[in-house]
């Protein structure tokens, strides 16, 4: 399948993915110099903390990627009070 993109929507989805990217490496980094003996300790005490950046990172890339192809969001029946929106997958 090709996609074809304008530059400035292949740079913004290449920043999207270097961002995610650059938060996942953040996020191990921090747990690379642990013993051994502390990881599955310290990534228990921090799974929903780890959980919650990726799904946040991988959130807001997937956010700007439909951006950049100009998908157009709709409303949700029922969602206006909540500012709730849909889009395709």
């Amino acid at each position: 399948m090709t996609i074809d993109l304008t530059v400035a929507q292949a740079e913004s989805r290449s920043a999207a993915i270097a961002d995610l990217l650059g938060a996942l490496e953040e996020l191990t980094s921090a747990y690379r110099g642990l013993p051994e003996d502390q990881w599955a300790g310290r990534c228990s005490a921090d799974a929903d903390r780890i959980t919650a950046e990726v799904a946040r990172h991988l959130f807001t890339a997937r956010t700007r990627l439909a951006s950049d192809y100009g998908r157009r969001r709709t409303r949700l029946p029922g969602a206006a009070e909540r500012g709730l929106t849909a889009g395709p997958r």
